[in-house]
């Protein structure tokens, strides 16, 4: 290239960056975009050749994550949706993490945080009929988060809690198929994560349930089903110690053990573990509640319907 010509050229280069320079506040991302700024690198190839093009669209790229990232981060918006997730800002905070979703498309964490906004609006939907959609939802993404990432414990057991939610809606074929997988899942959450407290707790919940199903309708069940695999209050007693021993200050996990404990006639036991429920500090809305209805427990010594 003659000397003519770079200076010819460098000398434009310095024309469009004063131009830039007028502008209030500029964004390089935008300048680009409207052809009024471009790096020197650019400026020494042809305008209109298939380089220029292609390196003004990697810059365009490059700038626009560097001018956006910071707000459209999947880390800063989990951040944001966590945070109104913990003061009951539910719906803010399923706007928040379906935003994700488009965002980061199969993503198994963010499909589990999408199904627990919707289990969580459940409680909340004032008919069965919009109950029975929130959880018909939840369970949705909870299939696309075990989809996605086969081997996320976190997002089998998402699918099992989902599983039970929908419980309420369901014919008893359908009951028996549900609570078949959930026991599935959360043997498969503990297969890929030993050590991940919500999968024993789940299983817990499985076994005590159906360890203490009528037996009438257990016989029913057996001869119209095809029955269901065996479970017992022992085992669910080990599953929560066993979530325990994992997660010693969860109190969701005391709080199902308590319940075991009194099932089984065991009300000392049963009463120690209702009254640790108030000497640890919650870490999330379960464990609120949680430590909520152990108060009432103790205080009334009747448990709640749901259990």
């Amino acid at each position: 290239m003659r000397v003519e010509e770079a200076s010819r050229l460098f000398n434009g280069h310095e024309q469009r960056r004063d131009a830039a320079a007028t502008f209030p506040t500029p964004n390089p991302y935008w300048l680009l975009l409207r052809n009024r700024y471009y790096p020197p690198v650019i400026t020494l190839v042809p305008r209109h050749s298939v380089l220029a093009r292609w390196l003004r669209g990697v810059c365009c790229v490059l700038l626009a994550a560097t001018a956006r990232g910071e707000d459209l981060s999947l880390t800063n918006l989990l951040v944001k949706g966590d945070a109104l997730s913990q003061k009951r800002e539910t719906r803010a905070a399923l706007d928040i993490f379906l935003q994700v979703d488009k965002l980061f498309p199969s993503n198994a964490p963010v499909q589990c945080r999408i199904a627990e906004a919707y289990c969580d609006l459940m409680h909340a939907a004032p008919t069965k009929n919009e109950q029975k959609i929130l959880t018909t939802k939840a369970l949705d993404y909870g299939r696309r988060a075990a989809a996605y990432d086969p081997k996320c414990a976190m997002a089998h057991v998402c699918l099992a809690v989902c599983y039970a939610k929908n419980f309420p809606f369901l014919d008893n074929q359908t009951k028996v198929n549900y609570s078949r997988e959930i026991k599935l899942e959360s043997e498969k959450a503990i297969e890929l994560d030993p050590k991940y407290d919500l999968s024993y707790h789940m299983l817990g919940r499985w076994n005590c349930e159906v360890a203490n199903m009528n037996l009438f309708l257990m016989g029913l069940v057996k001869i119209v089903y095809g029955g269901l695999p065996k479970a017992s209050n022992d085992t669910a007693i080990q599953d929560f110690k066993k979530a325990i021993e994992l997660a010693p200050t969860r109190i969701i996990h005391h709080l199902q053990l308590a319940h075991v404990y009194g099932v089984t006639g065991q009300k000392k036991l049963m009463t120690d573990e209702l009254k640790s429920c108030a000497t640890f500090t919650p870490h999330d809305m379960d464990d609120a509640d949680a430590q909520s209805i152990a108060a009432k427990v103790l205080s009334t010594g009747k448990w709640p319907a749901e259990f």
